[in-house]
């Protein structure tokens, strides 16, 4: 159903900014202390009372950032099978989309962006990087926990590696997507959408996400 709210429409619902904000968070302090970690950095490490109690907050920190998820996935099982669904499918237009990068690179001359769903191409291709880095992290995290003495250290270091270059990877693209969703003058109105009340000017997405604007007039 279409939602609206002096010409804005509900983009985001309230769990699904509650769960972007708790993986956010998460994710925050799993950088600050991984990064304090691997580069021996003490200053990072006195901000969360000495490097023993950082690895307890990096652990921690870390059953958080798994179990926040899963939750969601839980309790909007639907919703998060309608996302992967969405994120999964290109058309002809994500990859013409793709082809001027929606319109966000200046030197680009784009006459017309094509129609997108309700997330573009450059967040459907963002989407499954995440997933697949946070799943990295996490199955590569377990072992330098719980199992660190008894795998062979060849495997441990293996660990340690794709650990801490997949997060600098995640890192990089989280602040991509922080720079495109809460600074770019093209699509800033995108942080408020996720992160504060879940709408967005109508107008905009019917601009930017023509494919699903069209979708919720139809069921409305």
């Amino acid at each position: 159903m279409m939602s609206n709210v002096n010409g804005k429409v509900l983009k985001h619902g309230t769990q699904t900014r509650t769960m972007h904000w708790i993986h956010l968070l998460a994710f925050i302090i799993l950088g600050l202390t991984g990064i304090g970690f691997y580069w021996d950095i003490g200053g990072i490490a006195s901000i969360f009372g000495g490097e023993a109690n950082a690895s307890l907050v990096h652990r921690w920190t870390g059953v958080v950032f798994i179990v926040g998820p899963l939750l969601y996935i839980l309790l909007n099982f639907d919703r998060f099978s309608r996302f992967i669904d969405t994120i999964s499918h290109f058309s002809k237009d994500d990859f013409a989309w793709l082809k001027v990068m929606g319109g966000y690179l200046p030197f680009l001359k784009v006459d017309e962006v094509p129609a997108q769903d309700k997330y573009n191409a450059g967040q459907k291709i963002l989407g499954w990087l995440i997933i697949i880095g946070c799943l990295l992290v996490i199955l590569t995290g377990f072992p330098m926990w719980l199992w660190r003495h008894s795998v062979p250290a060849v495997f441990l270091a293996f660990c340690y590696d794709v650990h801490f270059w997949t997060a600098i990877i995640l890192i990089l693209l989280v602040a991509g997507h922080f720079f495109l969703a809460a600074i770019h003058p093209k699509s800033r109105v995108e942080f408020s959408s996720m992160m504060l009340d879940g709408y967005i000017d109508a107008e905009i997405t019917a601009h930017h996400n023509a494919k699903w604007f069209t979708e919720l007039k139809e069921s409305s």
